[in-house]
């Protein structure tokens, strides 16, 4: 960007140097409310003692080089270029520590004579292949050069504001992390805490750390005021309790996120027996805590959860891999690095196969060795940070030169590791004859390590996070336009921050959740051993932690090529699945998922495998053979086609004639003396009921319905109570014609038709009175029985009133003992016009049938109780036909000469029948 517009990098400058909290006008007045008079006495105390010792005593400032290019704004870097010194600890405060790596001094970019102002101790001290330098951090740290040209290049944003950078490099300690952060706070090269000593430029963030202990110190020393934050690289929790600072964010997905993607993967399986295995470090316990804790909310088993050391040895692999062989887990999450490689090379010794690794992005890197060991991890799945290029970021390396970049302090021991040269800083030569670098080497031309080198995808999480302050400034300077004192407070720069949302170069939403985390999103990796030892990574799935994203998890099964080579998804369960008709049964002191498979009980189902419970089947439907599904149970009733049935109709259609051709033949016989004796009235309306009982038969077989369910009470009630009215009405007429010999007796009306005809109708009155009442009360219905025989639904009918029917039967009782009585007590009257005998006989014989039906109709189930109501009505209709009729009939057809009257009158103590 130019710097054409002074108004606007005024307000830009005013604004950030409101909005920075490193003040000193807060200190100032802590010093002077509270330590400026300890301070004054103790410099009165000590500068006296230092004249006596005749010399001066001085704590010597520490300044870092740092590779920094101007602007109207800064924002700092701190990345791990070189490894931790070995005596970046011993400290004896007698001499400078050394804080990291002393840079090549670029004092020219071409060879130069041997002589050299520089010390010959350090001139090789990092040179060639040799140099400790870190090509991947270096190239990070190019990706915010990158971002910072194309933001000044771009006049949509910032403009007329020109941003610059300030990057340091901690050389991978806690304390060069700090010092660089608090001398670009400081804008010194001397760190003084808390203070901005340098007006302008202003610092407006930093970029740092990729170390989470490193992040953390950072993070617990900007969090106090307020100063904004971007980490680029560490993924572990920056407090011990998970929470985040206010003034921390991040550009890469969390281990949390990393673990819940592989508990999402175990989830989308179907794996329900697992095995845990972790680093023992912060990495390694957070990793396995989450994942544990969302499989458990799955119901979903850990086998096993093992933690190996950092540094293993022989006796923590073979507890791993004892651990491992003796489990039945198939699938193994593990959250390591390179520490798990002797558990997996003491495993393919032991030919351990079949085993599903699970694991994240740090144990990727260990199919980088070709052995045996990486070979276990073949039909494996593998987490990892999406890795997509910067555009533009590796022709904008390909154009790194020494020459181009005088103010990079790095550069020279890059080019020197890259091509493998040393810089001609002294006449000395450098280790293993290394050539001297000439400045016409080119990045371009033909391979080197750095452009092969893999990680140029994650590169994102740089220019990300350059982006994120940016757009921040960009909405502040936008918004806040009433002046640099509507800022307010150092929170300022935070609050936007916080809100900033925006499209990165790949098209991708960069916005922070509350957590100071971006959207993340995760490969799924297939991990394939192809010939040679070499290894393939298949892109199988994706995770995505969006909001904008419906589908969290997309899983191409079909893409996965497993353990053994096989398409089928691997099985890892403690115990089989149960299948349907089977339920689960817990075993004691067992996991969850541990557990017996026990049939359903009788009446039971379970329609799906591994059920906890069986259901039990509705009333009128039973289980198949498997116990899998309800099916209607079969219905029992008394069908008329089955021989049962067909024999009862049979002989109810048969018996139903008899009445009739009795009737017939009283008919023709009518003027005879047999038949117009007692009444012959009474007999062809006792012939009639017979006739109706014999049918009603019909109405106790077949499947039930609501019309023969109201008639069977009906018509088998009125129709017996007819006959049996019938039977008391002969009886009265035979008690009154040999009672009523006087003519001026009363006995005599009881010899009147119409009175009999009377009797035999008032007879049936009640029982008409009492069925209509249990009609309109509680009529019979259609009823289903589901309890008397397992697998079937007996259809019945449903009395509706018990009372009722009993009620009933009582009445015919009583009527029958009446006529029972009556017959009984005129048995030994003379004269053959007595058919009390008769009138015994067949009531006898329909008592007997009644007597036997009660217990056996009590008893009776199923349709068994329909058809033994329909024996009932049969034999009790025979036996007052037979016993009323047959001996008349035998008369009447075999012996015509006995129906005269003068026999009929003859004299004699018994019936002449």
């Amino acid at each position: 960007m130019s710097s054409s517009g002074p108004p606007i990098r005024q307000k830009v400058l005013l604004e950030l140097s409101l909005a920075i909290p490193f003040s000193s006008q807060r200190v100032a007045e802590a010093f002077s409310h509270r330590l400026i008079i300890p301070l004054v006495l103790g410099l009165l105390f000590y500068i006296p003692v230092l004249g006596i010792s005749g010399h001066q005593c001085r704590v010597p400032a520490f300044g870092m080089e740092a590779f920094e290019r101007g602007g109207d704004v800064l924002i700092g870097g701190v990345f791990p270029l070189h490894p931790s010194p070995p005596n970046a600890v011993r400290i004896a405060f007698t001499q400078r520590p050394t804080v990291c790596h002393k840079p090549i001094r670029q004092q020219q970019i071409l060879p130069e004579s041997s002589s050299s102002s520089e010390p010959a101790g350090d001139s090789f001290a990092q040179v060639g292949r040799h140099s400790s330098l870190s090509l991947w951090f270096y190239m990070l740290l190019r990706t915010l050069v990158f971002a910072t040209e194309e933001i000044n290049q771009d006049p949509a944003l910032l403009p007329n504001v020109t941003l610059g950078f300030q990057i340091f490099d901690s050389c991978s300690t806690v304390s060069g992390a700090l010092l660089g952060s608090v001398q670009f706070l400081t804008g010194l090269p001397k760190a003084i805490p808390n203070f901005r000593c340098r007006r302008d430029p202003q610092a407006a963030g930093l970029v740092a750390e990729a170390g989470i202990t490193e992040s953390r110190t950072i993070a617990r020393l900007l969090d106090h005021s307020r100063y904004p934050q971007i980490s680029y690289f560490p993924t572990g929790p920056v407090t011990n309790d998970g929470s985040q600072f206010l003034s921390f964010f991040r550009t890469i997905p969390s281990n949390q996120l990393l673990a819940l993607g592989l508990a999402r993967l175990v989830i989308h399986f179907a794996w329900t027996w697992i095995g845990l295995l972790g680093k023992d470090s912060e990495y390694g316990k957070q990793g396995v805590e989450v994942v544990r804790e969302q499989v458990l909310k799955r119901s979903i088993c850990v086998a096993f959860e093992h933690m190996l050391p950092v540094f293993p040895n022989r006796l923590s692999t073979a507890r791993a891999v004892k651990t491992i062989v003796e489990s039945q887990a198939r699938v193994i999450v593990a959250f390591c690095s390179l520490e798990v490689l002797p558990v997996l090379e003491q495993l393919s010794e032991q030919g351990v196969r079949g085993r599903v690794w699970l694991y994240s992005e740090s144990m990727s890197q260990i199919t980088i060795f070709k052995n045996q060991a990486s070979q276990m991890l073949s039909g494996s799945l593998a987490v990892v940070t999406h890795k997509e290029e910067v555009p533009g970021l590796r022709d904008f390396v390909l154009r790194l030169h020494p020459s181009s970049s005088p103010e990079d302090v790095f550069i020279r021991e890059f080019w020197s590791k890259v091509f493998n040269c040393r810089w001609n800083t002294s006449s000395r030569e450098g280790p293993n004859h290394t050539h001297l670098c000439t400045g016409e080497e080119s990045l371009g031309n033909g391979t080197n390590s750095f452009l092969g080198m893999p990680g140029f995808g994650l590169a994102f999480t740089v220019h990300n996070a350059v982006y994120a302050i940016t757009h921040a400034l960009h909405n502040m300077v936008q918004t806040e336009s009433r002046g640099p004192k509507s800022l307010g407070n150092g929170t300022q720069l935070l609050q936007y921050l916080r809100k900033v949302h925006f499209k990165n170069k790949a098209s991708a939403e960069i916005f922070f959740d509350e957590h100071g985390d971006l959207p993340a999103h995760l490969d799924v990796f297939n991990v394939r051993f192809l010939s040679e030892g070499n290894f393939g990574n298949v892109l199988a799935g994706k995770i995505a932690f969006s909001p904008s994203r419906s589908k969290e998890l997309e899983v191409n099964d079909s893409a996965i090529l497993w353990a053994g080579g096989s398409t089928k998804i691997p099985v890892s369960v403690c115990t089989p699945s149960c299948p349907s008709g089977y339920h689960k049964s817990q075993l004691v002191h067992r996991a969850t998922c541990c557990f017996d498979c026990l049939p359903c009980a009788s009446g039971e189902i379970s329609n799906r495998t591994d059920s906890s419970i069986c259901t039990r089947c509705p009333e009128d439907q039973r289980p198949d053979e498997g116990q899998t599904r309800c099916i209607p149970k079969r219905e029992l009733y008394l069908p008329i086609h089955e021989p049962l049935g067909a024999g009862l109709a049979s002989a109810s259609v048969c018996g139903s004639l008899l009445p009739v051709l009795t009737l017939v033949l009283f008919v023709t016989h009518r003027d005879t003396p047999l038949v117009r004796a007692n009444s012959r009235e009474l007999s062809y309306l006792l012939l009639a009921g017979l006739t109706i009982s014999f049918l009603s038969c019909l109405l106790f077989l077949g499947r039930p319905t609501r019309s023969s369910c109201l008639l069977r009470p009906v018509v088998f009630g009125l129709t017996f109570a007819l006959c049996l009215s019938c039977l008391l009405a002969k009886t009265l007429m035979v008690v009154a014609a040999f009672r009523a010999t006087d003519p001026s007796s009363h006995m005599r009306q009881w010899l009147d038709t119409r009175v009999a005809r009377a009797v035999a109708l008032g007879g049936c009155l009640p029982q008409l009175l009492l069925c209509t009442v249990w009609l309109a009360v509680s009529p019979p219905s259609p009823g289903k029985d589901t309890s008397s025989v397992p697998h079937a639904v007996t259809l019945l009918c449903d009395e509706g009133s018990p009372a009722a029917f009993w009620a009933m039967l009582f009445y015919l009782g009583l009527l029958a003992g009446l006529s029972l009585v009556g017959a009984f007590l005129a048995r030994n009257l003379p004269n053959a016009f007595n058919e009390a005998w008769l009138i015994c006989f067949s009531l006898l014989g329909c008592l007997g049938v009644w007597l036997a039906f009660v217990p056996a109709y009590l008893t009776a189930r199923e349709w068994y109780a329909a058809a033994t109501e329909a024996f009932a009505i049969l034999g009790s209709s025979a036996a007052l036909l037979g016993g009323m009729f047959f001996p008349k009939c035998f008369i009447l057809l075999g012996h015509p000469e006995l129906n005269t009257r003068g026999y009929l009158m003859r004299k004699g103590t018994g019936s002449g029948f």
